[in-house]
């Protein structure tokens, strides 16, 4: 993506702050969760997703990255605004984020009850397993 699609992107994600988590959610301010968040965003730059919503509330992790590649998705190293940040739970990815800079992340988290942007700090860290870059 060029300069102004990230700042498309990341200016998606912003404006649906404070939109209530609902696992499955797709519509801004009324209910998204993180992969809501992520196909709102995305689709903010013209990137068309292939939205899956057979998901249960643990997501299958090997499901989730490939989805990923399928849209284009490039593993890489760095931190970059407008990266694609998947997270690890019960030992598998079942959490993205939307990376707003090298140390900051906009997601729909269940336990905050809504969309946020917070540091990616250790917490956050010890979970990341990968970024990528569409």
């Amino acid at each position: 993506m060029n300069c102004t699609e990230i700042e498309k992107m990341i200016a998606a994600a912003r404006a649906c702050l404070g939109t209530p988590f609902h696992h499955q959610g797709r519509t801004p301010q009324v209910g998204l969760d993180c992969i809501g968040l992520t196909v709102v965003a995305l689709g903010a730059t013209g990137v068309e997703v292939r939205d899956r919503t057979d998901y249960a509330h643990r997501p299958n992790g090997a499901s989730l990255l490939a989805a990923l590649k399928e849209h284009g998705g490039q593993q890489v190293e760095r931190i970059e605004a407008g990266d694609v940040l998947v997270f690890r739970y019960d030992h598998q990815p079942q959490h993205v984020a939307i990376a707003t800079s090298e140390k900051t992340m906009i997601h729909s988290f269940a336990i905050a009850g809504r969309v946020v942007e917070t540091e990616i700090g250790d917490y956050w860290k010890r979970r990341l397993v990968g970024v990528y870059r569409i």
